[in-house]
């Protein structure tokens, strides 16, 4: 590793100051790394995604995040590159993979999964070779002052990430012509197939961003972390001096040859001696007589009384700003009132949070047996739609004829998407939460009852429903005629049967 060849300088900045080189990094090669992205994770999230719509599960999409230390080894190794002016295309790192990418990899896959560090940490495996002890001791050495801020950048990341999945989503759902059911519960256990594909490719275009940012952005941290450690500008700075004073020595020689050579002037007169006061300045200013410290710590300020030096506020103070293990550990005598405060103060607040639950939770019971007890109700309303059993008329033909006499093909059809819904939920009760759609409630009877003839008929009704409730179109009323008389004869076929 030639540092000479950086194309970016070395200097030990703040946390956040490397958070923002990481994001220069991103901005530069943006295209780049995104082709490197895709060839690794394109493939393998769609079969995983593909999988977990036909299981109805996340545990494969859960998979996939499960292994995000695995796809962030390619980004790492093209930031590592690019940084010193080698731009490896996608293909030239995936043969490469092996050399880089499995060295420490089944660890941060197992125990080390969760670490908030995981970014920072990576570098020790993959850009290193550290193995074993050697890697332990890295560890303590880049997490060791000054403090890198990774957990700080891995929660700011996953932050980004719910807010940029969130307004994806919203942004979709409002550009779609159909509605769709926000109930939070829906989309974790009744979703269809649409919503689950919706979420995923939302999800994985959050990643496509977030993913090389957020290497890019522990990368950088990693660098400043190095430079603080081991002095990578200062190393810099030496090589340059080293350089010019090299550069110097030849021109110098160069020099002396020629005076050599030319014929001799008649001696100058001699220069004046070095100004021994200026001499004895620099000897005392020197690291040798007075040497500089730089020390960071708190203090107290001095009270402008001097008599209350001694009181016990001041000693609480102290002890909670300039507390010191080392000293504690030396002399058994010191005040431990601030940790014994602390311990007390942690206990009442989990006593109080454990009240406060079990309160809520005696306060509530009523609330939770009527819950269970109404988890099998028919919803008010669907769609927009009133699915009381009484609302509807006794006779449901001569309903939807005087609706297609006034030429109202849409109250035609809301009739007999009501009587359908009320009189399937009557015969085979099933969950419906409030605020279904009509598409909700095809997808639970499809997932109850199969390919029955009533539920090909729901989705028929639906769709023409569909039709000329949001999009739109012209139905006939010969068409609602006929889906009249289709369930007038499934509802006498079942009565028979």
């Amino acid at each position: 590793m030639d540092l000479n060849n950086l194309r970016a300088r070395l200097a030990p900045r703040s946390p956040w100051q490397a958070m923002d080189l990481g994001t220069r990094f991103y901005r530069r090669w943006w295209r780049q790394v995104t082709l490197v992205w895709l060839l690794f994770t394109a493939l393998p999230y769609a079969l995983l995604s593909a999988l977990s719509i036909g299981l109805e599960s996340l545990w494969p999409v859960l998979v996939f995040w499960w292994l995000k230390p695995l796809w962030e080894r390619p980004l790492l190794a093209f930031f590592s590159h690019a940084l010193f002016g080698d731009y490896p295309n996608a293909w030239t790192l995936l043969k490469r993979f092996p050399d880089y990418g499995l060295n420490g990899l089944v660890g941060q896959l197992t125990w080390r999964r969760l670490s908030p560090f995981r970014g920072l940490l990576t570098g020790i495996w993959q850009l290193e070779g550290c193995r074993g002890a050697q890697a332990s001791s890295r560890i303590q050495v880049l997490l060791s002052p000054p403090g890198q801020r990774a957990g700080t950048l891995m929660a700011l990341m996953v932050t980004l990430e719910q807010v940029l999945l969130t307004g994806l989503m919203v942004l979709v759902l409002t550009l779609v012509p159909w509605d769709f059911n926000m109930e939070f519960s829906v989309w974790f256990s009744e979703q269809n197939y649409l919503h689950q594909g919706l979420a995923a490719l939302a999800w994985y275009l959050t990643l496509t961003i977030t993913e090389p940012l957020y290497v890019a952005a522990a990368f950088s941290l990693y660098l400043n972390q190095r430079t603080w450690l081991e002095g990578w500008d200062l190393q810099l700075g030496l090589d340059r001096i080293g350089r010019r004073r090299r550069a110097l020595g030849v021109t110098t020689l160069a020099l002396l040859l020629m005076l050599t050579v030319m014929p001799h002037p008649a001696p100058a007169a001699q220069t004046e001696p070095e100004d021994p006061k200026q001499a004895a300045i620099e000897l005392l200013a020197g690291e040798q007589f007075m040497p500089v410290e730089i020390r960071e710590e708190r203090q107290l300020r001095p009270s402008l009384r001097g008599d209350d030096n001694d009181s016990w506020w001041n000693h609480l103070l102290d002890q909670v700003f300039n507390s010191d293990h080392a000293d504690r550990d030396r002399a058994g005598s010191d005040w431990q009132l601030p940790d014994r405060l602390v311990t007390v103060l942690a206990s009442l607040v989990l006593v109080a949070l454990i009240v406060f639950l079990l309160l809520a939770l005696f306060r509530n019971r009523g609330a939770l047996k009527s819950g269970r007890s109404k988890s099998l109700e028919m919803p008010v309303s669907v769609a927009g739609l009133d699915t009381r059993a009484e609302s509807l008329p006794d006779d449901l033909g001569n309903g939807v004829e005087q609706a297609l006499a006034s030429n109202d093909v849409r109250a035609a059809l809301a009739l007999l998407l009501r009587h359908a819904l009320v009189t399937l939920f009557q015969s085979h009760p099933t969950r419906l939460t409030p605020g279904a759609t009509e598409r909700d409630c095809l997808h639970a009877y499809r997932h109850l009852l199969g390919d029955d003839a009533r539920v090909t008929y729901l989705a028929d009704l639906i769709q023409q429903w569909t039709r000329i409730a949001w999009a739109h179109q012209p139905v006939t009323p010969e068409q609602a005629r006929q889906l009249l008389l289709r369930w007038q004869q499934l509802n006498s076929a079942e009565a028979a049967s």
